[in-house]
């Protein structure tokens, strides 16, 4: 029976395969006790495939009932299919710059396939292509089912959606490599993981950002800002109908002009980062490698110095201690920072109206209760020297403190000004929400150190796959906490309910705490 034939070994062929399926690597479950599987689950993988069929059949059954699709597209439907387009780049620009970041820093292979006989340019067009497929997948297991029910139905136009797809995942693998190299030679190797991290994150919650920014501006200000900004939509404005902007989305549509253009531009775009960024490329990874802390302080001014460090207390050593692995850490970073950007839009709330202000502060209890979770995870779950601690000559009630108060101290920050204003606003209010943030933080914090298990920081995303009762207990801790707010403010009299239930849960975690020596 004939095979089919395998890809040599060491080839360009051989290593893109090996690229895209480091796409797949980081998808592994965790369990209890076991090290993280390598790849997805043979779960996972049936999951996504019936959501795959199911999205086939679903979207050919809606298809069937709307008008069938021509090359004179509807200009509504044009310019809210360029505005789609433009928040799914964003999101593929965000995946870029951490791949970027995963491909030059983090997976530490390039020294030995800059050794191999593969020249640089070829490694440098194979990462930029696996960046490219890691980008782009799961928004093609996304679309892809309608253009192939369109195609189904004998609709080709929608066929479009392959190509623009393909050009805008290699668009923003180009872009986010380009950025990346441009922050290496411009800020440094230890800088550029910091920032680009953050950049991505900042970047994938932007457009969300700005929509819930313009949402809260007021009837008055969002009607002068339409009033002036609409004209340019209209016939003869610079973004009107026949504008160049909107060519990407009829490329979606299957122009075969404007499919073209966009397949040759973003093709264009990636040939000059090939050639113009291949070589500093190298010189970047060659300063990944070589990057070396900076020398020790030698005589009497390094004594002073650590003289003055050892001078601090222990609940002192220990925060600065936590906060400097935190800082050091750009992936968790970015995914701490996430959390803060995507509820964001409730501190516009807060200074914008004051009828609105119990449910602010509810999201603001609960915001404060999920951040504190996942600080505590980091702090106590992923300890990277937990026998160190041990041994160390210091209780482990005095190291817990530290360790706890380095996660409050932050937060409580963080939250300061918005109870501030509350409590200038509304003090019965400012005062409940002051008390609630503080409860949520602390019975988050206590729920983590009582049933989260040993892990690594880089399971921080995966945490809730091997943690289920531990995100449970949380989960419905900060929203009894926040629960207080609403019943507070308009049933005072049945406010004990979800303090109870708070409690309660509390009272659960504890009762079911694993075994803790650090």
């Amino acid at each position: 029976m004939a095979r089919w034939p395998r890809l040599q070994p060491g080839g360009v062929a051989w290593l893109l395969a090996h690229e895209c399926r480091l796409a797949f690597y980081d998808l592994g479950e965790s369990r209890p006790g076991r090290a993280p599987a390598r790849g997805m689950s043979a779960f996972g993988k049936s999951l996504i495939a019936l959501m795959f069929i199911s999205g086939h059949i679903g979207i050919w059954l809606l298809m069937r009932k709307m008008p069938v699709l021509t090359d004179a597209v509807p200009p509504a439907l044009l310019m809210l299919a360029g505005a789609a387009m433009l928040m799914i780049f964003s999101m593929m620009l965000s995946l870029g710059l951490s791949r970027s970041v995963m491909a030059l820093f983090e997976r530490g292979d390039l020294d030995l396939l800059l050794s191999s006989p593969l020249s640089s340019k070829a490694i440098f067009v194979v990462k930029l292509a696996g960046i490219s497929f890691s980008v782009g997948v799961w928004f093609f297991l996304l679309l892809t089912p309608v253009a192939n029910a369109g195609l189904f139905l004998g609709q080709w136009y929608w066929l479009g959606i392959y190509p623009v797809l393909a050009g805008m995942s290699a668009l923003a693998a180009a872009l986010s490599m380009v950025l990346t190299l441009f922050l290496v030679k411009t800020i440094g190797v230890r800088k550029t993981r910091t920032v680009a991290q953050i950049l991505g994150a900042v970047t994938g919650a932007a457009l969300f950002l700005v929509s819930q920014l313009f949402g809260n501006l007021g009837k008055e200000v969002q009607g002068r800002v339409l009033q002036k900004v609409m004209p340019w939509f209209q016939a003869g404005g610079i973004f009107d109908i026949d504008s160049p902007v909107w060519l990407p989305a009829r490329a979606l549509f299957g122009s075969p002009s404007a499919i073209l253009v966009f397949v040759l531009f973003s093709a264009a775009i990636c040939w000059l980062t090939i050639q113009f960024t291949h070589g500093f490329f190298v010189r970047g990874v060659q300063q990944a490698a070589g990057n070396a802390r900076k020398p020790l302080k030698t005589g009497a001014l390094a004594g002073r110095q650590y003289a003055g460090n050892f001078s601090r207390s222990l609940r002192v050593t220990m925060m600065v201690k936590e906060w400097r692995l935190i800082a050091r850490d750009p992936h968790l970073i970015s995914q701490v920072l996430l959390q803060v950007l995507y509820i964001a839009p409730l501190f516009f709330l807060i200074f914008k109206s004051r009828s609105v202000l119990p449910g602010v502060a509810a999201g603001v209890v609960f915001l404060a209760g999920s951040l504190a979770g996942s600080l505590t995870w980091v702090i106590v779950a992923a300890e990277d020297a937990p026998d160190l601690l041990r041994a160390s000559p210091v209780s482990s009630t005095q190291i817990l403190t530290g360790k706890l108060m380095a996660v409050m101290l932050p937060i409580g920050s963080l939250m300061a000004p918005a109870l501030i204003w509350m409590l200038l606003q509304q003090i019965g209010l400012g005062l409940l929400a002051m008390a609630c943030t503080a409860s949520a933080m602390l019975s988050s914090a206590l729920i983590q150190l009582w049933q989260s298990r040993p892990a690594t920081r880089s399971q921080f995303k995966k945490r809730g796959q091997s943690q289920v009762l531990a995100g449970l207990y949380e989960a419905f801790g900060t929203m009894s906490w926040a629960a207080c707010i609403y019943v507070g403010m308009q049933y005072p009299a049945w406010l004990g309910a979800p303090v109870a239930t708070a409690l309660l849960i509390l009272a659960a975690a504890w009762v079911g705490r694993i075994e803790r020596n650090n």
